[in-house]
C-alpha cells in the first residue's frame, strides 16, 4: 500500500529547490540571454565550461618576470613573485567556474525539476480536495477523521510556504492553529534560546522588518542579529583578554621580520596608487577620448586599492604605460618582495571567496549533506533528486487513485495514522537557512 508519509524535512527542503530552480535572481536568467540557442539543451557539464570561458577574469600572467635572455636565471624573489600570480590566476579560475557550476545547475533544476514540482503540487491539491468531503464523514471513525484533518494541514501547509491563498485558507480553517501562529511561535522559541546561549536578549524583528515581511525574512533577520551578538562578544572577549596583559611581550626576530615586510608591502601599494592618481588624473587630458579613459582608469583603480588588489593595479599600471619596460622586465628585489607580501595577502583573500562562493552556491542549490560541489557531484545529485521526486510523484499519484476509488480509504486512512507516529511526520515548522 502507498503511503502519503509527508516527512518534513523533504518538504522543506522542496520550497527553497523550488525557489533555487524558478529564481532568477542568482544570475540564471543573464547568463541564458548571453547564451547560443543550441546551447539551451546543453548538458551542465557544456554549460558550465560555456559559462567559465566567458568569465574568464583577466590573466596575472602578463605581470610575470621574464628573464633577461636565455642564460639568465630569475632570482629566488622573482620566482617567488612569479608562484604567487600563478596561484592568484588558478584561484580567480576557480571561483569563476564555482559560479559558472552553481548557474547551471541552478538552470538545469529549472528544466528538468520545475515540470515534476508542477505535476507534485498538482496532486497534492487533488488529494486536499479529495479528502475535504471526509472531514465529517461519519462511516469514519474519531481517529480516522482526524488523520483527514492532519493530512489537510500537512498537505495545504506546504503548498501555503509556496504561496497559495486558498492551501492557507484551508490549513486555518481545519488546524488549530494558524499557520501566521505556528510562524510566531517558532520565532519565539527560536529568540528564547539564542537569549539562553548569549546571555542577552534577542529583539524581535516584525517591527524593524515591516508587515510585509515574510517567515524566512524574519527568521534571517534573527539569525543575522544572532550572528552580530555573538561576534560582539567575541571582540569583547578578546579586548578583555589582551587588556589583562601586564605588558606586550617582544617580538621575536621572525615577528619584526614579518612586521617590516607588511609595513613594506603597504608602502609599495600606496607607492604604485599614488603613481596612478598623479598620472591618470583627467583634467590633464588632451582630449575628451583620453579624459573619457582616464576616468576609467581612475575608477578601477580606486577600486583595486580600496580592495587591495595589487594584480588589478599593477594590471592598470601596465594598460596605462606607467611602467618602465626595464623595470618591468627585472625590478629591484626590495619591490618584489614587497609586491610578493601583497600577492600572498590577496592569496588569502582569495581562497575565503572561493570558500564563501561554494557555500553561497550549496546554499542557494539546498545541496544535501554528502555530495560535493563537483561536477561529477552536483550531476549525481540532481540525478539523484530527479529520481526522489519521480518517486514521490508516483507514491502520490497511487495515493490520489486510491482515495478517489473509496473502497480502500479507511486501511489507507490507518496507515497515515501509523506513519504520523514517526518523528516529524506533521510536524509543518520551517527550518531556519543555512549560513
Amino acid at each position: 500500500m502507498g503511503g502519503v508519509h509527508i516527512n518534513t524535512m523533504a518538504t522543506k527542503k522542496t520550497s527553497s529547490r523550488r525557489r533555487a530552480a524558478q529564481d532568477d535572481r542568482f544570475g540564471a536568467a543573464s547568463a541564458r540571454a548571453g547564451a547560443a540557442e543550441s546551447a539551451e539543451s546543453a548538458s551542465p557539464a557544456t554549460a558550465t565550461a560555456t559559462a567559465t570561458a566567458n568569465a574568464a577574469p583577466a590573466s596575472a600572467r602578463g605581470l610575470q618576470v621574464l628573464a633577461d635572455g636565455a642564460d639568465t636565471a630569475l632570482t629566488p624573489a622573482a620566482k617567488a613573485y612569479n608562484r604567487e600570480l600563478a596561484r592568484i590566476d588558478k584561484l580567480k579560475a576557480q571561483i569563476a567556474r564555482t559560479d559558472a557550476l552553481g548557474r547551471s545547475y541552478q538552470t538545469a533544476m529549472q528544466s528538468l525539476l520545475a515540470p515534476l514540482y508542477e505535476r507534485r503540487d498538482a496532486l497534492r491539491r487533488e488529494m486536499v480536495a479529495l479528502l475535504v468531503p471526509h472531514v465529517d464523514d461519519k462511516r469514519l471513525s474519531k481517529q480516522q477523521r482526524q488523520t483527514v484533518r492532519q493530512l489537510i494541514c500537512a498537505f495545504a501547509a506546504v503548498l501555503a510556504a509556496d504561496g497559495d491563498a486558498e492551501m492557507a485558507r484551508l490549513h486555518d480553517k481545519y488546524s488549530p492553529q494558524t499557520l501566521a501562529e505556528i510562524e510566531q511561535q517558532e520565532r519565539a522559541a527560536f529568540a528564547q534560546m539564542a537569549s539562553k546561549m548569549l546571555g542577552e536578549e534577542i529583539s524581535a524583528p516584525e517591527a524593524e522588518a515591516g508587515a510585509d515581511a515574510s517567515h524566512e525574512d524574519l527568521m534571517m533577520r534573527m539569525f543575522a542579529q544572532t550572528k552580530a551578538k555573538m561576534q560582539e562578544q567575541q571582540e569583547e572577549w578578546e579586548q578583555e583578554k589582551a587588556a589583562r596583559k601586564k605588558k606586550p611581550r617582544k617580538l621575536s626576530a621572525a615577528q619584526q621580520r614579518a612586521e617590516a615586510a607588511q609595513q613594506e608591502a603597504e608602502s609599495t601599494l600606496r607607492a604604485i596608487f599614488r603613481q596612478l592618481a598623479s598620472a591618470l588624473r583627467p583634467d590633464r587630458a588632451a582630449s575628451d577620448d583620453e579624459r573619457q579613459r582616464k576616468t576609467e582608469l581612475m575608477a578601477a583603480a580606486n577600486r583595486a586599492y580600496q580592495d587591495k588588489d595589487i594584480v588589478a593595479l599593477l594590471q592598470i599600471q601596465r594598460d596605462a604605460a606607467l611602467l618602465d619596460p626595464a623595470q618591468a622586465q627585472l625590478p629591484p628585489e626590495k619591490r618584489l618582495q614587497a609586491l610578493t607580501q601583497l600577492l600572498k595577502q590577496q592569496v588569502l583573500e582569495l581562497e575565503q571567496e572561493r570558500y564563501a562562493r561554494q557555500n553561497y552556491w550549496e546554499h542557494v542549490l539546498d545541496i544535501d549533506f554528502g555530495y560535493r560541489f563537483s561536477e561529477a557531484g552536483l550531476r549525481r545529485w540532481l540525478q539523484d533528486l530527479q529520481e526522489e521526486v519521480q518517486t514521490e510523484c508516483e507514491a502520490l499519484a497511487h495515493d490520489v487513485a486510491l482515495v478517489r476509488d473509496g473502497k480502500r480509504l479507511k486501511s489507507w486512512l490507518n496507515e497515515q495514522h501509523r506513519l504520523a507516529q514517526e518523528p516529524d511526520f506533521f510536524d509543518i515548522d520551517i527550518l531556519p537557512p543555512r549560513w
